[in-house]
């Protein structure tokens, strides 16, 4: 996953938004629950253990938010079975995306953009920006696999615009 670029608070309590619980990709199996996440010890994003949960970093922008991206991750495979986020590489321009909020409300988005993204050229501080026009960014491993790593040399980034 990519670095998260860190930032120093501005000690100004802001109400939070609330929080993604769901995740929908038309015309694809990916239908998820969404729990929040944080940041690991190596500063990369955490990922749900779930293979079957996506995370959404709990520090950025919400689904919804006036400005900045709301990013969502999960994992793309297990040792033993490709996991419903294999698909979001396919995933076509114009495709409906549904983001379930805790308070019952859904939002929708459109697809604009989906590219393979090599990971050591990922730019996390455009991946997590708080500012410009909100945006959502859906993000899973890609490409291939390389094993003396033991990960995959891409990042997949689907962005959507709030309809």
């Amino acid at each position: 996953m990519p670095e998260v670029p860190l930032q120093k608070a501005d000690g100004a309590l802001q109400p939070r938004d609330p929080a993604p619980v769901s995740l929908a990709i038309a015309g694809t199996d990916i239908a998820v629950k969404v729990v929040d996440v944080g940041i690991e010890e190596n500063d990369a994003m955490e990922i749900p253990d779930s293979f079957y949960e996506a995370g959404w970093y709990r520090y950025g922008p919400t689904p919804g938010a006036d400005a900045g991206n709301a990013v969502i991750a999960a994992h793309v495979d297990s040792l033993t079975e490709v996991m419903p986020f294999a698909q979001l590489k396919d995933v076509a321009i114009g495709t409906t995306v549904t983001v379930g909020l805790e308070d019952g409300r859904t939002l929708t988005y459109s697809v604009s953009d989906v590219r393979n993204v090599p990971k050591a050229t990922l730019n996390g501080s455009e991946i997590f920006k708080r500012d410009g026009d909100h945006e959502l960014k859906i993000i899973t491993c890609g490409g291939e696999w390389l094993a003396e790593e033991g990960d995959y040399e891409d990042n997949v980034v689907l962005t959507a615009l709030p309809l």
